[in-house]
């Protein structure tokens, strides 16, 4: 976590709101090395057209996916994949705290590694695709700090404006920012994501 001397040296911030979808997780059990190997390929293959995050290795493999509700298909077609070639396979076509739960005693039945999900940093939800992510960089570029924001906390957060939002947004942060809450941003010209704001008074 960045010293506060970092945190006060914050001259931009970089809202980049994330596409949301449908999302499943599928949590494999595998026999040996070769079919977690066979498992990454298969999903990272996939990472070029969806939203993939991996949530577990060892003996039990797990990956969380997103994808847009046009690729409904697709996710049932990589179920049937799973199970086709697979002995043991649990799946399910959202991700929520029961599931996460399950994944946890999972790995620590299976021995298997458990690799931390985004968490919102309002509410505190384990959240594998963040509907916001807001950076908090330096002059030179550098991010500081990143924030998570889950979907009903970005949308829980009204405002007339842009600028006024991220304030909402850091005020409601379970980190205190601050004089960074109260500072004056000035919007940067961005045609695509993520929306850039520069803060004109200093911290």
């Amino acid at each position: 976590m960045p010293k506060r001397q970092d945190i006060e040296t914050i001259s931009e911030i970089l809202v980049d709101p994330r596409p949301q979808g449908l999302s499943a997780v599928f949590m494999v059990e595998t026999r040996s090395a070769a079919e977690a190997s066979q498992l990454a390929g298969m999903f990272s293959e996939l990472a070029a057209s969806l939203q993939v995050r991996q949530l577990s290795r060892g003996k039990l493999v797990s990956y969380a996916v997103q994808a847009d509700e046009s690729d409904a298909a697709l996710l049932e077609e990589i179920e049937d994949i799973l199970k086709r070639d697979y002995a043991f396979v649990l799946t399910q076509h959202s991700f929520d705290d029961l599931i996460y739960c399950i994944l946890t005693e999972l790995c620590r039945d299976t021995r298997s590694r458990l690799i931390p999900v985004p968490k919102c940093n309002i509410c505190g939800k384990q959240d594998p695709f963040p509907g916001l992510v807001v950076n908090l960089s330096d002059q030179q570029g550098a991010v500081l700090l990143s924030r998570n924001y889950c979907s009903n906390c970005a949308a829980g957060a009204c405002a007339p404006s842009n600028k006024e939002f991220v304030k909402s947004l850091l005020a409601a942060d379970e980190r205190d920012f601050g004089r960074l809450e109260r500072a004056e941003l000035i919007r940067r010209p961005s045609r695509k994501r993520p929306i850039r704001f520069r803060i004109k008074a200093a911290i």
